[in-house]
């Protein structure tokens, strides 16, 4: 009898040793370890039988993570269409582990994450932000480079975007707490944090992008600030530039472009990479206007410029983001991430200036118009308005 009841112990204890750990759902705050900086992200844990979703929440954003896998105490979250993902241990109320791109060589960001609400701590403000922002970052140097900051505020919260001539940094969320601004973005791919004071009239703080490397910035509110418009940063001489289509999808190796495919039709050529948020946006937008569109003498082609490159991984990273995305266009390879090298096959650039960048071919094949970077759907009028002078040259090329 002993015997027996000692087996069965055993069993009982064994069992549940085996038996997967539960994590808490609910809102969580995730914080990533930069420097001596923490860049703090807001996400839900959901659960639907033993399956978790990670919901990221950034202002209205909401990136939903179905993919999560758990295996004893280890949490793995792939980071969507991005090479990139969370992984650490965890109990029922804390998760530490690190952010890792996976094209990367180096160790990933450490974080940890525990059951909360609250993004920020903060004291009281009567501080008004202001709706608009003309941003100087790294204002000491010969490479300082202007931003637009867009803000919404409602008491001590406050959400927008700062816009770039290499594109938003999409969507923040944050607090004015006495006299500083503080505010974090995380997609997946990029963690932003913004941390400022008002002084005067202006505001001065830093910006980090990344675990090291970070640079200062000051604004002022300026309800005009504007940046160059994004079709004209690259003027084109129409009717005297084709594109070098071998160059273009030199990447591939096994694959040319049939330019003959595209003769008495529009072509639209996107640049941009896997690894690029922008990118993501862009791609998403072009997809629902070209499976929507009634139009055969249109054509849509992506090509994408991946970093830590090889042939092998640039294919696999399009097999995945076409099947991830459901695209129903084609995308090739370009080659290594380099706006140089992106501009090879257009010779009326040295490079180009952001990922990503459209290019729209007329029906004769010459290259009429470029757009260089991209205004996406947290800029709010800027989105819109990108949607209407799209669509107006489309129209225009078609009718020619």
């Amino acid at each position: 009898m002993r015997f027996s009841t000692t087996i069965l112990v055993f069993l009982l204890v064994t069992t549940l040793g085996l038996q997967a750990q539960e994590l808490s759902t609910g809102d969580w705050i995730g914080k990533l370890q930069y420097e001596n900086q923490e860049v703090p992200f807001a996400f839900e844990l959901l659960k639907d039988a033993n399956l978790y979703t990670v919901v990221i929440k950034n202002g209205e954003e909401r990136i939903s993570l179905n993919k999560v896998k758990i295996s004893g105490d280890s949490l793995f979250i792939p980071l969507g269409a991005f090479d990139a993902t969370l992984k650490g241990k965890f109990t029922e109320n804390s998760i530490t582990g690190v952010w890792v791109k996976n094209y990367r060589a180096s160790q990933g960001v450490p974080f940890f994450a525990t059951p909360s609400s609250n993004r920020f701590d903060q004291d009281k403000s009567n501080v008004e932000v202001g709706d608009r922002w003309k941003i100087l970052f790294d204002p000491e140097s010969s490479l300082s480079y202007q931003g637009i900051g867009l803000w919404e505020q409602d008491g001590n919260s406050v959400t927008g975007t700062i816009l770039t001539e290499t594109s938003d940094y999409r969507y923040f969320e944050g607090v004015i707490s006495n006299d500083s601004i503080k505010v974090s973005s995380f997609d997946g791919a990029h963690a932003f944090l913004m941390i400022g004071k008002k002084t005067g009239d202006k505001w001065q703080g830093e910006f980090h992008f990344d675990s090291n490397y970070k640079e200062n910035w000051e604004a002022e509110i300026k309800p005009d600030a504007e940046l160059p418009d994004p079709w004209e940063v690259v003027e084109v001489d129409p009717g005297t530039h084709r594109p070098y289509y071998d160059i273009l999808a030199a990447g591939s190796g096994q694959r040319v472009i049939d330019e003959s495919k595209y003769f008495g039709k529009v072509l639209v050529i996107q640049l941009f990479g896997t690894w690029c948020p922008n990118s993501l946006d862009e791609t998403k937008y072009l997809k629902s206007w070209y499976d929507s569109i009634q139009d055969n003498n249109v054509e849509l082609l992506s090509i994408t410029y991946e970093p830590n490159y090889s042939k092998a991984y640039g294919l696999q990273r399009i097999e995945d983001y076409k099947l991830r995305l459901e695209l129903n266009h084609e995308v090739l390879l370009g080659g290594q991430l380099s706006k140089s090298q992106a501009a090879l096959a257009f010779p009326f650039m040295d490079k180009i200036k952001a990922f990503p960048t459209l290019i729209l071919v007329d029906k004769y094949g010459y290259v009429r118009f470029v757009h260089s970077y991209f205004n996406g759907p947290a800029t709010g009028a800027y989105y819109e308005k990108f949607d209407e002078e799209f669509n107006k040259r489309i129209e225009l090329l078609l009718a020619e």
